[in-house]
C-alpha cells in the first residue's frame, strides 16, 4: 500500500468519526459510534498499529464524558491481562534457554523417521511448542529444524516432502494455539470478555476441554490433507538412517540441560499442572485462594528471582522488551470498547433489533460465526476481528437467551484457522517466504481444511448447545 493511500485510510478513521457525531447531532451515543467505527476502520485497515488503535478509549471516552478515566483505565489492568503477562514471561524464559527447541527435537526423535512419521512429528512439536508461546515464534524456531532435515534427503524425496512439511508448520503453529487459553489472542480476548461482563471465568482448566478437542480434531483433519501426497513416498531405510542420525546429533549438540534449563523446566512444567490442578487446590489449604493469574505471576517472580548458572538470574528483566505488550494493550482496548458499547444506547437497540430474527434456529448462528471466524481471518487481523464482534455475540446471545459460549467459540477458534493466504497470519507467510510454496498449493489445501475446520466448529458449538 502506497504511503498516499495510507495517509487517507488513517484520516479515514477520524473523518468518519467527525461524520457521524455530527449528523447525530454530537450527542453522546453518537460520538461513541463515530469513535467505534473509527476504531474499526483502523483495526481492519492495520494502517495503524492496533495496539494504537486500542488505546482511543483510554484517550477519548473520558474526553467526551463517555465513560471516567478511573473506570477506562480499570480495563487496561483486567486480571487476565496479568495472567497472559506472565504466561508470555514463561514463554520468553523457554525461548531464552532454547527449551523449546530441546523439547522440539525430543518430540521429532519419538515419532519415526518415515515421510508420515515425519510430518506427525513436525506437527506435533510444533503444535505443542504453540501452546505456549507465540505461533510466530514457533515457525521461526521449527522452519530451520525443517530445512535441515530436508537437506539430508536425496533431491527427490526433499522435493516431494517440502511442500507438506513447510506447510504443516505453518498449520500447526495455528493450530496449537486454540488449545490454551494463552496460546493465542483470541482466546485470551475471549475469557476477558467474558469475565468482565458476564462475570463468569474461564481458566485454563475451564478452556482445556474445549480448546485441544477443537486442535486435536483440525489438525488430524490437517494432517490426513498434507500426508496424502505421501503415501507414494516411503523413504528408503537409508535415507530414514540418514535423518535419524542428524536428529541425535542435533540432540547430542545440545548436551545435558543446565542448571538454568532445569529450573525453567521445573517451573513451566508446575506452572501447567497448577494451572489444571487448581479448581482442586482449594481443598488442600483454605486459607489460600489460587488463580490462574495467581499462579502465572508467581512463575513470573520466581523466574526473575532465582538464580541459574553462574549465578545470573533465570530471566533478566531486560529479556521484557521482547514482550507482545502491544497484545496485552489490545485486550484492554477490546474490553474498554465492548464494556462501553454495552452500556450505551446502541446495545440497547441491537438487543431489540435482534428480536426479529428469534425464529431463526440456532444452528444458522452458530454456523455464521464459524464461518466468520475462519473466512474473515484470512483478510482481518484476527484480535481486531474478535475483539470487534465479541458486543454483537453479547447481544444475540442475551436476546435469546443463549450461552455465549455457544456462539463465542466457534467464532474465536475460528480466528486461528488462517489456512489459505499466505499472509493471512504470520506462520503462513514465514514458510511462504522460503520461496518452496506458492499461493496455489496453499489456497488448494488451505480451503479444503478451512471448510473442514467450520463442520468441526459447528458440530463444537451443537455440542454446546445440548450441554446448556
Amino acid at each position: 500500500m502506497s504511503n498516499k493511500n495510507t495517509s487517507l485510510i488513517r484520516l479515514a478513521g477520524p473523518i468518519s468519526a467527525f461524520i457521524i457525531a455530527f449528523f447525530g447531532g454530537f450527542e453522546s451515543h453518537f460520538v461513541l459510534l463515530g469513535i467505534t467505527a473509527w476504531m474499526l476502520i483502523w483495526w481492519i485497515s492495520e494502517t495503524v498499529h492496533l495496539a494504537v488503535t486500542a488505546l482511543l478509549p483510554l484517550l477519548l471516552f473520558p474526553l467526551f464524558g463517555l465513560m471516567e478515566a478511573k473506570s477506562m483505565s480499570s480495563y487496561y489492568a483486567h486480571p487476565l491481562v496479568y495472567l497472559f503477562f506472565g504466561g508470555f514471561i514463561i514463554a520468553r524464559a523457554l525461548e531464552e534457554t532454547n527449551l523449546h527447541y530441546r523439547i522440539a527435537l525430543w518430540i521429532l526423535r519419538r515419532t519415526g523417521t518415515g515421510s508420515r512419521g515425519l510430518l506427525a512429528g513436525f506437527m506435533l512439536s510444533t503444535a505443542f511448542m504453540s501452546m505456549w508461546i507465540s505461533n510466530t515464534a514457533t515457525s521461526i524456531m521449527m522452519l530451520p529444524i525443517a530445512t535441515s532435515v530436508l537437506a539430508v534427503l536425496p533431491r527427490a524425496s526433499a522435493e516431494k516432502m517440502e511442500r507438506p512439511l513447510l506447510l504443516s508448520i505453518a498449520w500447526a503453529a495455528n493450530i496449537g494455539g486454540m488449545a490454551t487459553i494463552i496460546g493465542t489472542p483470541p482466546n485470551m480476548i475471549f475469557a476477558g470478555f467474558l469475565s468482565e461482563h458476564l462475570d463468569r471465568q474461564i481458566g485454563f482448566v475451564e478452556w482445556l476441554p474445549v480448546g485441544l478437542t477443537a486442535a486435536a480434531t483440525i489438525g488430524i483433519a490437517a494432517f490426513t490433507i498434507l500426508s496424502r501426497s505421501l503415501r507414494k513416498l516411503p523413504l528408503s531405510d537409508q535415507e530414514q538412517s540418514e535423518t535419524e542420525q542428524y536428529l541425535e546429533q542435533e540432540w547430542n549438540r545440545l548436551g545435558s540441560m543446565n542448571k538454568t534449563q532445569r529450573k525453567v523446566a521445573i517451573i513451566f512444567t508446575s506452572t501447567a499442572l497448577l494451572w489444571i490442578m487448581r479448581p482442586y487446590l482449594g481443598a488442600v489449604s483454605a486459607h489460600i485462594h489460587w488463580s490462574d493469574t495467581g499462579i502465572s505471576l508467581l512463575a513470573a517472580v520466581l523466574l526473575f528471582s532465582l538464580t541459574g548458572e553462574s549465578g545470573k538470574n533465570l530471566l533478566d528483566w531486560e529479556s521484557t522488551s521482547k514482550l507482545p505488550w502491544g497484545i496485552l494493550i489490545l485486550f484492554g482496548g477490546g474490553l474498554a470498547l465492548a464494556g462501553t458499547l454495552q452500556q450505551s444506547y446502541w446495545f440497547e437497540a441491537l438487543e431489540v433489533g435482534m428480536k426479529s430474527f428469534e425464529n431463526i434456529p440456532i444452528l444458522f448462528w452458530v454456523l455464521i460465526m464459524a464461518l466468520l471466524g475462519v473466512f474473515a481471518t484470512e483478510l482481518l487481523s484476527n484480535m481486531a476481528l474478535v475483539s470487534a464482534l465479541m458486543p454483537l455475540v453479547l447481544s444475540l446471545s442475551l436476546t435469546f437467551g443463549w450461552s455465549m459460549e455457544i456462539l463465542s467459540v466457534p467464532l474465536v477458534l475460528g480466528a486461528s484457522c488462517a489456512f489459505m493466504l499466505p499472509m493471512a497470519t504470520p506462520p503462513n507467510a514465514i514458510v511462504f517466504s522460503t520461496g518452496k510454496l506458492t499461493v496455489n498449493y496453499m489456497m488448494a489445501r488451505g480451503i479444503i481444511l478451512n471448510f473442514i475446520a467450520v463442520a468441526i466448529l459447528v458440530a463444537l458449538g451443537m455440542v454446546l448447545v445440548t450441554l446448556g
